[in-house]
């Protein structure tokens, strides 16, 4: 029966991996990268991969240049977590077996900004599976718009939390979306702006809101322009929530909340002591 099994189980998985379109293969290069996964970069960059690097040394443009072999040392002498390049503004263009990929990106080295900059990749579909025959890349360590959008964002949700910390109503509700949506913890709880803000009148009147911290936080979007969506661990009186939401500019540049979702965090341990407890009120 394992046997049979293992036959089964390689017949779906090669198509699905061959499957696999150029912007899925880069997408997966940057998680092997994450995860010092060498084996599957030494399946998906060919051979005679070409490498190169523009950056500046004392205002003067220069190209770094690298092989397969150098590349593939460079990510074994890391450590699970301590990569992180992160994309956005991703386009490809195809014709036949032959694809481009353009983004930006900034990298992050044990959780600190390195530098950033954009990665063009080349691929070439083989046997049914695209391989990368070219990467180059130019790097800075200034404008690099992704990471200084996130610190914006990041500043914003903290300041919005530290509004209802200190019951300051202007600020709290000033940074959210005329048409926003809060989602609360019940599940009656779904408002607009204004339905939230004739809930929370009474507790700001009174001098005490709700002080909800924030433990960790991550920041997403696409090109990081008009739009980004987050989700966030936070230390509240209920115990540890998970709150999650979009952000978006508003006419004059500012980040403000668009919709905002509030839950509760049951660990997957006391799910059934949870259980019991809803059980109960039915």
């Amino acid at each position: 029966m394992k046997i049979k099994l293992l036959i089964v189980l390689t017949a779906f998985s090669a198509p699905f991996f061959a499957q696999s379109g150029p912007e899925e293969v880069v997408q997966e290069f940057f998680q092997a990268m994450a995860d010092i996964d060498t084996l599957y970069l030494e399946q998906v960059l060919m051979d005679d991969l070409t490498l190169s690097s523009s950056f500046l040394v004392d205002e003067v443009n220069t190209i770094g240049k690298g092989t397969k072999e150098q590349f593939i040392q460079s990510i074994a002498r890391s450590e699970v977590g301590e990569l992180d390049e992160q994309i956005s503004n991703l386009k490809v263009e195809r014709d036949q077996g032959l694809a481009n990929v353009w983004m930006d990106y900034t990298f992050y080295y044990r959780g600190k900004l390195s530098h950033c900059g954009v990665n063009n990749f080349s691929l070439v579909l083989e046997n049914k599976s695209w391989k990368i025959v070219s990467l180059a890349d130019s790097r800075r360590k200034t404008d690099c718009r992704s990471h200084e959008a996130k610190l914006l964002i990041n500043d914003m949700l903290d300041n919005w939390h530290l509004g209802a910390t200190n019951a300051d109503s202007t600020l709290y509700f000033d940074l959210m979306a005329n048409n926003s949506i809060y989602v609360g913890t019940d599940k009656s709880e779904v408002w607009s702006k204004r339905d939230f803000l004739n809930f929370a009148a009474p507790y700001f009147a009174k001098g005490k809101a709700w002080a909800f911290t924030k433990i960790d936080r991550n920041i997403y979007s696409k090109d990081y322009v008009n739009v980004a969506w987050f989700d966030e661990v936070l230390d509240t009186w209920m115990g540890p929530c998970r709150g999650s939401g979009v952000v978006t500019k508003d006419e004059n540049g500012q980040w403000k909340v668009q919709h905002y979702i509030l839950s509760v965090a049951v660990d997957n341990e006391d799910i059934n002591d949870y259980i019991e407890i809803i059980n109960k009120k039915k």
